[in-house]
């Protein structure tokens, strides 16, 4: 009996794309547990410097940063019991109980925001420094004086 060794093609774009989505879990991951929530902007800035495209960038941050965040949210509701402080948050916010998954949701909105914003900021801070590179413009332009 024979078997088969199959391979599988992915292009450099793809592989990076992966990557990218991969390192931006990890370092969200990591800034999950400092509980300065802000700061998640900063893994999808990493994840847009990665690739090559704007698109690219927003996507890979949107996804590296709101599968960690639901993770993290889904683990503290079995876990330790979260859904009930997410239900009287909303309860306050909406007159009654039951309304948590609400909270959830808009929480993890936020989580796909701020990837996606980093994410592009990251993108295209890197799509601008590799055109100024290319044209080899090394130095900033000076400012004229005014009379």
């Amino acid at each position: 009996m024979k078997i088969k060794n199959y391979e599988i093609k992915i292009s450099p774009e793809t592989r990076t794309f992966i990557v990218s989505i991969l390192f931006t879990m990890l370092i969200t991951y990591i800034l999950t547990f400092i509980y300065v929530w802000q700061l998640i902007i900063i893994p999808g800035i990493l994840a847009g410097v990665f690739n090559k495209t704007i698109r690219r960038g927003i996507y890979s941050g949107a996804l590296g940063v709101s599968i960690i965040w639901v993770i993290f949210m889904i683990y503290r509701i079995i876990e330790q019991n979260a859904y009930i402080n997410l239900d009287q948050f909303a309860g306050l916010i909406f007159g009654g109980l039951g309304y948590g998954w609400v909270i959830f949701v808009l929480i993890s909105l936020f989580g796909v925001l701020f990837g996606a914003l980093g994410g592009a900021i990251g993108s295209s801070i890197s799509i601008l420094v590799k055109l100024r590179l290319e044209r080899g413009e090394s130095e900033l332009p000076k400012p004229e004086k005014l009379s």
